[in-house]
């Protein structure tokens, strides 16, 4: 069995924004203690008027404009949460997630985010479609009820026109290079894939695999890690693939319990909180818990 060095749930507890505080106790199974409570109110009095949430989770500040994969994750996290389908709050952020797919099915940031996005960001943009965006919309659309919507379908097929000759994807429409595998995007698009019912032994899927296993490489840096790829896939936590990912973030963990988007980079909340939701998943023991 797999131990935790250092404790990500007192990291998470310390650095967090409203994202992470409401995702914890979920992962935890606390959702019945006052954090939990204090975090569900929170997001949901920090939707904007125009149904999204805003930019990396800065909620508090209202300094960014509502960002689309902020609005599709913060979503998908209150419907995990129990939030309604129905309610006024989920059909407004689906309104705004329906309303900014581009005209090649898939999903960017908006224009509104241009000038806040950094040109060495190439991962993202707000102007091309982003296949890991457009993944993590066609997810949560699914939970909300729209699997068979005309959206979610241009969003898959735009997803599949999108897959490189070895079975991965690139950052978006515009990257310097389409036939290159960023690693950070497949569990993304995998996601979305799974999501809108592809079965996981279809050609699209296997590809992706293979990819994946091609670029083992790269596997040590946490952003580039397959693992939840790998689960989405239905690989349990016996799965030798599934083991050396996780064995990679045990090794990797940083002392202040967080995990940085590379090894070398300081830890960040955003991938302390992700990794900590899979490795809970994998039964993986954590310290003080």
């Amino acid at each position: 069995m797999f131990k935790l060095k250092y404790d990500p749930v007192s990291y998470i507890q310390k650095n967090g924004r409203t994202y992470q505080k409401l995702l914890l106790p979920m992962i935890l199974n606390r959702t019945d203690e006052v954090e939990f409570k204090l975090a569900f109110d929170k997001t949901v009095l920090s939707q904007n008027s125009d149904g999204g949430w805003s930019w990396l989770g800065k909620w508090e500040e209202k300094s960014a404009p509502s960002s689309v994969w902020d609005s599709a994750r913060t979503l998908s996290l209150l419907l995990r949460s129990g939030q309604k389908k129905d309610s006024g709050l989920v059909k407004e952020g689906i309104g705004f997630l329906l309303k900014k797919q581009k005209e090649d099915g898939g999903w960017s940031e908006p224009e509104e985010m241009k000038s806040l996005l950094d040109p060495k960001w190439v991962w993202f943009s707000a102007t091309h479609s982003v296949t890991w965006i457009t993944g993590e919309v066609i997810h949560t659309l699914v939970e909300a009820g729209l699997k068979e919507s005309s959206q979610v379908k241009r969003g898959v097929e735009f997803l599949k026109k999108m897959q490189n000759k070895e079975g991965g994807w690139p950052s978006h429409t515009g990257s310097f290079d389409l036939q290159k595998t960023e690693m950070w995007t497949i569990e993304g698009v995998v996601k979305g894939l799974v999501s809108s019912g592809e079965e996981t032994d279809s050609e699209v899927l296997k590809k992706a695999l293979d990819a994946a296993l091609k670029h083992k490489d790269k596997w040590k840096e946490p952003v580039e890690s397959p693992l939840g790829m790998f689960l989405l896939l239905g690989f349990d936590k016996e799965n030798p693939w599934v083991k050396e990912c996780i064995q990679n973030l045990v090794d990797n963990q940083h002392q202040d319990g967080g995990w940085g988007y590379y090894n070398d980079t300081p830890s960040h909340p955003d991938m302390t909180a992700g990794w900590l939701d899979y490795l809970v998943k994998c039964e993986v023991e954590i310290p003080n818990r």
